[in-house]
This record gives structure tokens, C-alpha cells and sequence, in this order.
């Protein structure tokens, strides 16, 4: 994969049974990316791929589906069409989706690609799960209502979860922590509720974003303060969250670098683990009980101390953290 957020660019590329290869790189644009790729995916004598004409298809996680996709479907220009009509509702996601499938077009042009969205798993929420307290016409004519996302990484943890106990009939609380972060309830593998809603900027604390804040106050800093909604929509969405908190980092892992020096930090992971740990009980009465708590994403899976921090205060709900396991 190519991670975007470090400059210069980073490489990361995994395959089964070799070592993993972490170079940086010099890329402006996303069809030099996939081009990179794809020589990788080429290169040596146990090579996935010998060459493109082999690739079937390619798929595309598109985080905003909105209504219309509750299922992956096969990309076409009017599918391209509503991912960027969706993109005011998914701003830090939907462009990037965009310039992928553009990049793939430009390199593989005769590559059938599909798209699978992380708004489906949770076409499955209740009407009272999925609706706002807001007047009708928001809801009925203007479709305001909970969409959820993350439901790529939902769906996997409740199927992989399900595999590893040996049953299906499991009340399960998944907490995808990443850059982005949401908490959802799925039970006999359906999801019935999650934290994030009309964009993935509700619920949790995130890297940049803010998760869910007082409507109220937004409306008097309109108001009283001076910012306009696009100022309003960038320090919700770029700088808020750990950066906001800490004025460190969206970084996990510098943001726990700094805690034996730098209170800001502490507070942030504070408010991070109270937020999570408030949403996994709001999760638990939904389902009325827990079988299993699963963590995921870059947090969820490398950071033993905020799981271990998560957990502390869970024992209510039948949790036991094996505290050796947890640092494996």
C-alpha cells in the first residue's frame, strides 16, 4: 500500500511468506502510485502476478454509498458520478476514491473495477437506529439519517470473530481504531448499531476529526466567534480530534511518545479512552450483553496500552483483559 500522510511518500508492500519491504518515495499523483504497484506485484521470480493481463478486476474500498449502494457494484462513469456527488459527505474520503479509479483507468484501461462500500454492512440498522430527532423534512425529503461507515473492517471482525470462538450466534462489540475510528454492534452478524452516522465525522475521537461534538456549540461559534462553514468544516475535520487535543500529532503512537512530558497528550488519551469506553456500554445495552469485544485498525491492533486502558473500567461487563496476551 502507499501511505500518503508521511512525506515523503512510504511504500508498504507485504507478501506471503517474504519480508516486509517500507521504501519512501517521490509521488505526486495517484496513477504513479498504482503504476509502482503494479511493477511490484510483477517483479522477481515468485511474483503474484507475471503480467497485468492476468488481473481479472479491481476492487476499490469507496467509503460513502449513500442510499443507492447497499452491495459492491461494477465501476461505471455513473457509479464515478454519484462517489463525487457523495464526496461533500465524505471529504477526507470519497476525492481519494475518485482518483484511485481514475489512476487504474489510466493504467488499466480494459480492468473491469468494482466498488464495495463501507456504508453497506450497515444498511442493516433499525429505523430508530438510523433516524435523527430532526423535523420530517430533513429526514424524508433531504435524506438526512445514519449511515455508519467502516463496515468493510465491521463485516470482516464479525465474520474472523465468529471463526475463531466457533460460533455465529455472538452479541459483538467491534472497535475499529485507525485514523479514523468507530465503534459498531453486531449481533448473529448483523450489525444494529454504529457510532458514526450521516459522515464519518460522528462518534469517536479521531487523528483529525472530532467525532461528536454539541450541535449547540457550533451553531454559537457561527454565531458569536466569527467562522464561516468552511471554517467551521476544516477544523472539525482536519484539526481537530488527537492533533486538536494534544497540538501534537494525529499519530497515535507520538501522541503516547510525549505523555511523561506533555499534559496535552495525557488529556487527549484521556478523552480518547473515555469516548471509546462510553460508546462500547452505549453498544452493550443496545444488544443487552456482550459476547466479545474485538479491536481493529492501526490502533486497535498495535497499541496494548489503549486497549489495556479501554478495558479497565469494562469489568462490569464480564471483560477480562489477559494482560500478557495483550502485549503480544
Amino acid at each position: 500500500g502507499i501511505d500518503w500522510t508521511t512525506k515523503p511518500t512510504r511504500l508498504v508492500f507485504r507478501r506471503t511468506g517474504h519480508q516486509e519491504i517500507r521504501e519512501e518515495l517521490k509521488l505526486e499523483k495517484h496513477a504513479d502510485a498504482v503504476a509502482r504497484i503494479l511493477d511490484d506485484l510483477q517483479a522477481g521470480p515468485s511474483a503474484p502476478l507475471r503480467v497485468f493481463g492476468e488481473l481479472q478486476a479491481v476492487g476499490h474500498r469507496v467509503v460513502h454509498g449513500g442510499k443507492r449502494y447497499t452491495a459492491a457494484v461494477r465501476i461505471t462513469p455513473e457509479v464515478k458520478r454519484t462517489i463525487g456527488e457523495l464526496a461533500e459527505l465524505a471529504p477526507l474520503h470519497n476525492p481519494a476514491s475518485l482518483d484511485g479509479i481514475t489512476a487504474v483507468e489510466q493504467v488499466l484501461p480494459k480492468v473491469p473495477q468494482v466498488a464495495a462500500f463501507d456504508t453497506a454492512f450497515h444498511a442493516t440498522l433499525s429505523e430508530a437506529a438510523r433516524t435523527y430527532p430532526v423535523p420530517q423534512k430533513w429526514t424524508r425529503e433531504w435524506g438526512m439519517r445514519r449511515y455508519g461507515f467502516h463496515g468493510l473492517s465491521h463485516s470482516y471482525c464479525a465474520g474472523r470473530a465468529a471463526e475463531m470462538i466457533g460460533r455465529r450466534d455472538l452479541r459483538l462489540i467491534i472497535a475499529h481504531l485507525g485514523n479514523g475510528a468507530s465503534v459498531s454492534a453486531v449481533c448473529n452478524g448483523i450489525c444494529v448499531d454504529t457510532s458514526m452516522g450521516f459522515t464519518p465525522l460522528e462518534g469517536l475521537v479521531m487523528g483529525t476529526r472530532s467525532g461528536t461534538v454539541d450541535p449547540g456549540m457550533l451553531v454559537y461559534l457561527l454565531r458569536h466567534k466569527g467562522l464561516d462553514v468552511n471554517e467551521l468544516d476544516q477544523a472539525l475535520n482536519y484539526q481537530s480530534g488527537l492533533l486538536g487535543l494534544s497540538g501534537v500529532s494525529s499519530d497515535m503512537r507520538q501522541v503516547l511518545s510525549e505523555l511523561p512530558h506533555n499534559p496535552d497528550a495525557g488529556l487527549a488519551v484521556e478523552v480518547y479512552v473515555h469516548r471509546i469506553r462510553q460508546t462500547v456500554g452505549a453498544m452493550a445495552a443496545t444488544l443487552g450483553g456482550i459476547d466479545a469485544l474485538v479491536f481493529t485498525a492501526g490502533v486497535g491492533e498495535h497499541a496494548p496500552e489503549i486497549r489495556e486502558r479501554v478495558c479497565e473500567k469494562l469489568n462490569y461487563l464480564g471483560l477480562e483483559l489477559d494482560r500478557t496476551a495483550n502485549q503480544t
